[in-house]
């Protein structure tokens, strides 16, 4: 197939449901963007403040805790390894956006197969996936609030705050988001490393687990303190971390889509291939060029957040539970995590609900948006539909698709619990499991067609370096292990069958979509 040299107008561009900008070409780089002074940089965080801040509930508090009580500190090394990949991953999607102006979506639409396969297949996974993922984050959210105030349970909290979530959302914007996200980020990175050092861990030992990776393994006490795990494997309790530590791909396709409201390089211009590209390979100087910096800077401090919270909760469940014998599980997947506050002093157990607030408020808030985004772009990717569709509806279909299923999902648990449909022992951890396993699936692809998209349409001297090419090589080769080990633990024969079957419906599905990508369909 030839290179198209440019796509069709308004393939990119505005955020969906604005006014189109004036501009019609790439904005000259601000002086801060080509300055070395480090501080002049953090203008340009701000996307990846919005992932960051929306995983960190789920990722860098639950599970780091957890890991440390298990695990200790032989498990640091997975979190700058689980960075390095998944920032390969988020970043060289980016650089291809702000030289291109094309979403992954828009271009994963040439891959081999029936046109559009791809990316079908990665927004069914999310249709799928996120009502589950936010039944669990909502479910501990409500729990937290009920066991603070003592009033009512986890249910009708979790019920009362998704409401609040859906209004502020509703009357919200991007730069609402923006500002919230990094407000609750700063808080929650200023709590963390104050209990860190009070703590005092051994350094040498954490040094060297962050550094060497080890086998990881059950102590033999965590089978008589959460006897389930003696039906879950490692490997299935490791990727779950590695799925949620960071966001999973969902959240980097959303990710990239927040650009077009940055309008860094062409992220907000109509996407282009061919000789447009060529031109600006020829100018080592090019102003798209240089907005690339932008990309790196912002998702180097996104990740090295990341890494940072996930440590320092690790630390503290390492120093803190694991004596005790105390593993965040159940419904009792936060309360645990007080004593890293209280150890200094009573009187802070309030900011450490209040932490706990805002970071999994932060994901209700957070979560529907980066939906809503993943939507709209893969809409955006279809000719036929690019102009046709309702973003007002469609940001309506994507809050309420994220959020409401969630609470009828944990009402309907609730009340099989009760009635004893359901075992006592079975939670929402169980229900995201799956959901972990099968986005380590699709983070597997992302990968692979980050590196096949350069190759397709983009001039060598654009190309990713061999340096990014390699990790994502690296980061599909290992999401795609590691997803197919998990599979066999946990679900065996009917978890590929289910996946072979999803791939297959899939590619069905898009070969009698075809009309949707002809500009005047019959």
């Amino acid at each position: 197939m030839p290179h198209p040299e440019s796509e069709a107008p308004g393939s990119s561009g505005p955020p969906p449901g604005e006014a189109a900008p004036e501009e019609t070409r790439i904005t000259d780089p601000p002086a801060a963007l080509r300055s070395r002074n480090p501080l002049a940089w953090f203008r340009f965080f701000g996307p990846g403040a919005i992932v960051a801040s929306v995983t960190v509930g789920s990722g860098e508090i639950v599970f780091p805790s957890r890991g440390g009580a298990l695990f200790g500190y032989q498990l640091l090394w997975i979190y700058p390894a689980v960075a390095l990949l998944k920032w390969g991953m988020a970043y060289a999607a980016m650089r291809h956006m702000i030289l291109s102006g094309a979403h992954p979506f828009q271009r994963w639409t040439h891959l081999p197969g029936p046109r559009g396969w791809l990316p079908l297949s990665i927004v069914a996974v999310a249709v799928l996936c996120l009502p589950l993922w936010y039944s669990w984050l909502s479910g501990i959210l409500g729990t937290h609030s009920a066991q603070v105030s003592g009033y009512a349970d986890h249910c009708f909290w979790a019920t009362t705050w998704v409401l609040v979530a859906l209004a502020l959302l509703w009357r919200g914007g991007y730069r609402f988001l923006e500002k919230a996200q990094l407000l609750i980020l700063a808080i929650m990175l200023l709590a963390v490393f104050v209990a860190v050092f009070y703590v005092r861990p051994d350094w040498p030992a954490a040094l060297e687990g962050f550094l060497i990776p080890h086998a990881l393994q059950y102590p033999e006490w965590a089978f008589q303190v959460v006897p389930k795990l003696s039906q879950r494997s490692e490997w299935v309790e490791v990727l779950v971390y590695v799925a949620v530590i960071g966001g999973g791909t969902e959240d980097y396709l959303a990710y990239v889509a927040f650009l077009r409201e940055k309008r860094w390089g062409r992220s907000h211009l109509p996407a282009v291939a061919g000789d447009q590209l060529r031109e600006v390979a020829a100018q080592s100087s090019h102003p798209g060029r240089i907005w690339i910096r932008a990309a790196l800077i912002d998702t180097v401090t996104s990740f090295v957040c990341v890494v940072l919270i996930a440590v320092a909760f690790t630390l503290m469940g390492a120093i803190i539970l694991q004596p005790q014998r105390l593993v965040p599980d159940g419904l009792e997947l936060v309360s645990h995590q007080a004593a890293f506050l209280t150890g200094l002093a009573g009187w802070l157990k309030p900011l450490y609900d209040l932490a706990i607030f805002l970071a999994f408020f932060g994901i209700l808030l957070g979560g529907p948006e980066m939906a809503y985004r993943l939507w709209s772009s893969y809409l955006d990717s279809l000719p036929a539909l690019r102009r046709r569709v309702n973003h007002r509806l469609l940001r309506a279909a994507a809050y309420g698709w994220t959020l409401i299923p969630a609470l009828i999902i944990l009402w309907t648990l609730r009340r099989l619990q009760q009635t004893g449909a359901v075992e006592p022992g079975f939670d929402l951890l169980d229900i995201v499991t799956p959901a972990g396993i099968f986005t380590s699936f699709v983070a597997s692809f992302f990968c692979f067609a980050n590196l096949w998209v350069d190759r397709r349409f983009l001039p060598r001297p654009l190309r990713a370096p061999a340096f990014l090419q390699a990790v994502n090589l690296a980061a599909g080769s290992a999401f795609l292990f590691t997803a197919v080990r998990a599979m066999a633990s946990y679900q065996g024969v009917w978890g590929y069958v289910f996946l072979i079957l999803l791939l297959a419906g899939c590619m069905l599905a898009a070969r009698r979509m075809r009309f949707l990508f002809e500009e005047n369909p019959a």
